[in-house]
């Protein structure tokens, strides 16, 4: 009998209409503060690809694309994380929510604001893109990096010193170019670079974040893909425009809600005689015109 009290408790809540037209006036609004504030933030960061645009000319490559828009993040953001490491709770936009436009306004994440910052700029320009957990003296995640694949494969950037490594080719270095061969490519790091940052190893994706869930997930993942592929699955680059998931969330909720809404509505206030069933038929004979529309049912 316990166990049943639930269920009625739902049962009751969602039959009774002032509910149902509270949640629906709820997922409505959150339709509209979602695609709002997707849609502030997809221009915010398009202002920001136009402004890179406007520094390209006919010699960039590829390669130099990507280090101005990591410089152009680095400039934007290295002043703002000095200005806001103070402790202030920015409220639930930056702890709920938490979208790329509060990591650029704040950097309030360190590295991992960088890496989403620049992460999501380049999704502008369409490049496939990881957000990469380096390890640093045994422990992973110990500071973000961003790896995006061009036509030579997958190289690496590190937005928060602006730092970027080249090949002897003269090509940018894949994680792996540097982790093989740090002696060299460790003459190439800026002023101020932490040199416990020595690419001793990389993960994408933390699977035992969530215990059961996401070590299912993996799992599963391993079986379809394969153990190599599903490793360089990064979680966090799929949810970079974090609004436009929780419109689609909202949006799958609340199609189905409102039908029920609608159905419950005609069935209450049109048919609330439990010998004439809703049908589309009688629903025609009801809204058919005329005085004696309730008789033909």
């Amino acid at each position: 009998m316990a166990s049943q009290n639930p269920l009625n408790f739902l049962k009751k809540t969602f039959g009774n209409l002032y509910f149902l037209m509270f949640l629906n006036g709820f997922l409505i609004a959150s339709l509209f503060y979602f695609k709002m504030e997707a849609a502030y933030e997809n221009g915010l960061f398009l202002s920001i690809k136009t402004s890179i645009d406007s520094k390209i000319d006919a010699n960039d490559t590829q390669d130099s694309i990507l280090l101005k828009a990591m410089n152009t993040c680095n400039t934007l953001m290295v002043d703002r994380a000095a200005t806001f490491q103070n402790g202030v709770r920015l409220g639930p936009q930056a702890d709920f929510f938490h979208p790329a436009s509060v990591d650029l306004m704040t950097a309030g994440g360190a590295c991992g604001s960088y890496s989403e910052v620049l992460a999501r700029i380049l999704q502008t320009y369409d490049y496939p893109i990881r957000i990469a957990q380096m390890k640093s003296n045994g422990v992973f995640a110990a500071h973000n990096i961003v790896e995006v694949k061009t036509v030579h494969g997958w190289v690496v950037l590190d937005p928060t010193f602006n730092a970027a490594f080249t090949r002897p080719d003269s090509r940018l270095a894949s994680f792996a170019d540097v982790q093989h061969n740090w002696n060299y490519y460790s003459k190439q790091v800026p002023p101020g670079y932490d040199l416990s940052y020595r690419y001793e190893d990389v993960r994408y994706s933390n699977w035992t974040k969530i215990p059961v869930v996401l070590p299912a997930i993996k799992g599963i993942l391993n079986i379809l893909l394969g153990a190599e592929r599903a490793n360089t699955i990064s979680i966090r680059s799929y949810f970079l425009k974090i609004y436009t998931i929780y419109f689609y969330i909202a949006l799958f909720l609340c199609i189905p809600i409102l039908l029920y809404t609608i159905r419950k509505i005609v069935k209450t206030k049109l048919f609330p005689n439990p010998n004439i069933p809703l049908t589309f038929s009688n629903l025609v004979k009801y809204l058919r015109p005329g005085p004696n529309r309730i008789q033909s049912l």
